[in-house]
This record gives structure tokens, sequence and C-alpha cells, in this order.
């Protein structure tokens, strides 16, 4: 599963209420991606979300549905990566 960085607060995100539209070229992805595929989005304060590609316009231009909020493990496990855990000091 690919993870696209979004130059957006989640907050922001959560009010959007609508898809938000990235260009390929900021995604920093070296593959396109799919109508229908699942991602996981990050944003400017490093929490992680859930996603999904709704549209593809010319560009191409990805329209994503932003979903749940997920927690570091939740975005690991949808990478394929073990989980990770924070460290007691």
């Amino acid at each position: 599963m690919e993870v696209v960085h979004l130059s957006a607060r989640g907050r922001e995100l959560d009010e959007t209420f609508r898809p938000v539209a990235v260009h390929h070229t900021d995604t920093g992805l070296t593959r396109h991606l799919e109508r229908g595929e699942e991602i996981v989005l990050t944003d400017l304060g490093g929490d992680f979300h859930s996603a999904k590609v709704l549209l593809i316009d010319e560009g191409p231009v990805y329209h994503f549905f932003i979903g749940a909020r997920l927690s570091v493990d939740e975005a690991a496990g949808r990478m394929g990566s073990l989980p990770i855990r924070s460290r007691s000091a």
C-alpha cells in the first residue's frame, strides 16, 4: 500500500467532507495510482488517515476520499510493515 504526504493539517482534512485533489507529481510516488486503490495519507501534523482514490483526472490528478484517522500501528499494518512500538524510557 502506498503512502502519500499532504501539505494540510488533519483538522483541515476532517472539516472538508469532500475529496482532496493531489497532482501525481506532488505525491512523491514512482508509479501511478489506480481508481479505487486504497492508500495511507499523512498530514503536516504527522497523523495518518485511510484514503481511497475516487477519481483520476488528466495530469494525472488524484481525488482522494479521506477516511478515518489511523494509529501508527494501524498505518504500519496497512503498509505491510511490522507495528511500530513506543520505547520505554
